[in-house]
């Protein structure tokens, strides 16, 4: 009896047990890079590293965060946007490049429905809407009252137009159906707080973050916030929903995304890893600490997060006559 069939029969499964293993499987055997399209020590700068230290371990790779600030985000995002599509690229988004400026500015040398994937949500923050203690409003009824009673003789703070806070406050001067004067500080939320201690603005819808110790020292006066529950540190404050603005549903999002290409494995791969970083005791408490929760989420539901922060955010800066600047 012949030995061939089983010779070819040997070399068959030997050539299947060689076939080769995907980049999905093998991913990484070198550091990763996370983009941040700001300068360091800004809040997705600070949280994009901590998260790094939870990601390493699992990969065995180091985490190399490249800020690449510009351009109001712009300069990072086509550097993200246009880089391989390998996994060793992940992009830190946030509404500015991605949401807002598709629609604020006349053109982006980028599409991010087409060169950016949504890996995950990474971190969620709130608006806090502040005024200063000289201010008589003590509520948001009370200061909507004011609103009216003068209108136009108010005024609100902001770090540029198409910011978080602008954008922000004109949700809620929607919402409350008031007229108040914007009064832009290009990009210094510093700058804002220090004019609103001052008395030469009215108020300032901005992070929870920055000014939670002049709240508590009494310096600033906190009326409400965007998140949907109260905030540790800030008992006393009420949300937007309690005061009856259910519409003032502002938040601060930092999410990750990678360069478009990506191949479903990997996409799942990095999903699946970085949803185990963000759901680290010690990385959740770090973020609390720093007036952020910790979130992550499947590529689908970011990717139905994002289209309704663009499609909600390109109306409002319709609505202003801001588009196309």
């Amino acid at each position: 009896m012949s030995r061939l069939p089983v010779a070819i029969l040997s070399v068959c499964l030997a050539a299947f047990g060689q076939m080769p293993v995907t980049t999905a499987q093998i991913f990484p055997d070198r550091p990763v890079r996370f983009i941040v399209p700001y300068a360091p020590g800004g809040s997705g700068d600070i949280i994009t590293r901590l998260l790094g230290h939870k990601l390493s371990p699992i990969w065995g790779q180091q985490v190399v965060v490249e800020n690449k600030p510009g351009g109001g985000g712009l300069i990072g995002t086509e550097i993200a946007a246009r880089s391989a599509p390998d996994g060793y690229t992940i992009y830190v988004a946030t509404d500015g490049p991605v949401t807002v400026a598709p629609s604020l500015m006349k053109s982006v040398p980028y599409d991010w429905k087409r060169d950016l994937v949504p890996l995950s949500m990474m971190a969620v923050g709130y608006q806090i809407l502040v005024t200063a203690p000289q201010l008589p409003a003590k509520t948001v009824a009370e200061l909507v009252a004011l609103a009216r009673e003068k209108p136009g003789a108010l005024n609100y703070a902001s770090i540029g137009i198409g910011s978080p806070p602008h954008l922000g406050a004109e949700i809620f001067k929607a919402a409350a159906k008031i007229d108040i004067a914007h009064v832009p500080y290009r990009g210094a939320t510093a700058q804002a707080i220090t004019a609103l201690l001052a008395g030469e603005v009215s108020m300032f819808m901005v992070g929870t973050t920055p000014v939670i110790s002049q709240i508590q020292a009494g310096k600033l006066r906190g009326l409400a916030v965007t998140s949907p529950r109260r905030v540790d540190r800030l008992p006393d404050v009420p949300t937007f929903r309690e005061v009856g603005m259910p519409t003032v549903d502002v938040k601060i999002w930092f999410a990750l995304m990678a360069p478009g290409g990506t191949q479903e494995p990997l996409v799942r791969r990095l999903h699946a890893d970085i949803a185990t970083a963000i759901g680290d005791a010690e990385f959740r408490a770090q973020l609390e600490t720093r007036g952020f929760e910790a979130v992550s989420s499947t590529p689908e539901d970011l990717g139905q997060f994002l289209n309704q922060d663009y499609e909600r955010l390109r109306d409002l800066i319709r609505d202003l006559k801001l588009d196309r600047q």
